[in-house]
């Protein structure tokens, strides 16, 4: 069970997280498709595939989160928040559709319901993939005219993110409870430990 709150804890506290304070563009994307991966694979290599994947895809947000706090994501400017929360929610987007090009990438794991498995990671992220464009475009339409409106309009972008991640945990949590095959290769395996750690 340790591998799927890894994947909540980073689900809710490195990745999700526009800060509501500053949670201040392009169309969202359209869905991959969810079907999962036809080609079987041994567990271990899934598994190693799968967590190598997210850790970088964490790291990577991670660092896109602080070069927008640094770059001025609490200005007082509200134009420049504006474009700056639009070129964060793009990047972290673009991010995101790399990360779903790798679990595709990764293959079926080899063991009981593999493919149901890979096609909920497939799908989980997809939506973090579409939480991060729809507020992308929300934040492309922001009016920055009245301060106080604006503030209240990109914390409900944040808000709607964060609601996202913790349905994200949600799924992750009941994952690990009803696939027990993957619970075990997943908590085995090396990579997967240190993510559920980070």
């Amino acid at each position: 069970m340790r591998f799927w709150a890894g994947v909540l804890g980073l689900g809710v506290a490195g990745l999700l997280v526009v800060p509501a304070q500053a949670a201040w563009a392009i169309e969202p994307h359209a869905p991959l498709a969810v079907s999962a991966p036809a080609q079987k694979v041994p567990p271990k290599q899934w598994a190693r595939s799968v967590c190598t994947s997210l850790r970088d895809w964490e790291a990577n947000i991670k660092d896109l989160t602080s070069e927008f706090r640094s770059a001025g994501g609490s200005s007082p400017d509200a134009a420049q928040v504006k474009d700056l929360l639009v070129t964060y929610l793009g990047n972290t987007v673009n991010e995101t559709d790399t990360l779903l090009t790798q679990l595709d990438q990764a293959g079926t794991p080899n063991f009981k319901d593999g493919s149901k498995v890979a096609g909920l990671f497939q799908k989980a992220m997809t939506d973090v993939r579409d939480l991060f464009a729809t507020g992308q475009q929300d934040a492309a339409n922001l009016d920055t005219t009245d301060l106080t409106q604006f503030r209240a309009a990109t914390s409900r972008i944040g808000n709607a993110i964060t609601q996202g991640g913790t349905k994200l945990s949600s799924t992750f949590k009941s994952a690990g409870r009803k696939y027990k095959a993957a619970n075990k290769i997943l908590g085995a395996e090396r990579a997967c430990r240190a993510l559920s750690s980070s």
